[in-house]
């Protein structure tokens, strides 16, 4: 009976080890292909639909056709930065990382409303600026017996954004001149509240959870590429919203008639829950573990 168990047992200690060992795959010349227990990960993702304009547009003569303009210029699109960690052979922790935003300032000629002259212009300005981050962390686990692996898991998201828009006019607002000409991009004359000079649109956090399902595939050693679907619930919170106006004062006398006041109006934040299914942006990733 005794040589009867310690064989069983051989058995199964061979039968583990063989599993374990068929669990990596190698390439033609004897290299593992597949991350192991203890292994880090970096990569980066970015979104389909903005790496097939920037190649698409290589055969258009495309003049905006730059890195800058199609990976950085916009902020819900772009790259993503990820980290990984081996737990065991099939299980990892991870984290994601996006960050985007933009500044942006756009001249409009709006003809000079102290000038005679039909041809003389002056310039308004809108200036846009906004950021979005997002942070995850969660789990994942894998499975698969060649280079195509899939892997599926759950995480907890955290986001947050910000925008505002500044405006500048060539025409000045004053006692001879209590409408001034503006471009039709700009907000216009408020008859209520006079003329918009800012908006501080409140910042917006949110929280969610997230569950994922994805494939990879090692295109080399400890290197593959891979994209994800996943659904999640997320909660938003937003701050108030602010809102500066400029308005000529007629019965403020200062001794030329009234000046021009500033003047704050705010509108209540609030919250919103939303759910769905998403591809995670679009996004082709490439993950490089060590």
């Amino acid at each position: 009976m005794k040589k009867i168990l310690t064989l069983a047992l051989a058995m199964g200690v061979g039968f583990v080890s063989t599993a374990q060992s068929n669990d990596q795959i190698q390439n033609k010349k004897g290299v593992d292909l597949l991350p192991v227990k203890g292994e880090w990960a970096v990569g980066i993702g970015t979104d389909l639909g903005t790496l097939s304009g920037f190649v698409g547009n290589m055969f258009n003569n495309d003049a905006n056709n730059t890195l800058g303009s199609t990976f950085l210029s916009y902020p819900n699109t772009g790259s993503s930065v990820f980290g990984k960690y081996m737990l065991s052979n099939d299980m990892a922790a991870r984290a994601t990382f996006f960050n985007g935003g933009q500044d942006r300032t756009e001249v409009y000629e709006v003809y000079d409303d102290r000038s005679n002259d039909p041809d003389s212009v002056v310039y308004d300005k809108r200036r846009f600026n906004n950021s979005i981050t997002r942070l995850s962390l969660g789990l994942e686990w894998r499975r698969g017996k060649s280079r195509l692996r899939g892997f599926y898991g759950a995480e907890g998201v955290l986001s947050w954004v910000n925008s505002h828009n500044h405006y500048s006019y060539g025409n000045a607002l004053g006692v001879d001149n209590l409408t001034p000409t503006d471009n039709g991009a700009m907000p216009g004359y408020n008859a209520q509240h006079g003329r918009t000079v800012e908006i501080r649109n409140g910042a917006t956090f949110g929280l969610g959870v997230r569950g994922f399902l994805g494939v990879e595939y090692f295109i080399a050693p400890k290197i593959c590429v891979g994209t994800e679907f996943g659904w999640g619930v997320n909660f938003f919170k937003s701050s108030d919203d602010v809102t500066t106006y400029e308005k000529y004062d007629p019965f403020y006398d200062n001794g030329t008639g009234g000046i021009v006041r500033y003047e704050d109006k705010t509108n209540q934040g609030g919250w919103s829950i939303s759910s769905g299914l998403d591809n995670f942006n679009n996004q082709i990733f490439f993950h490089f573990y060590f």
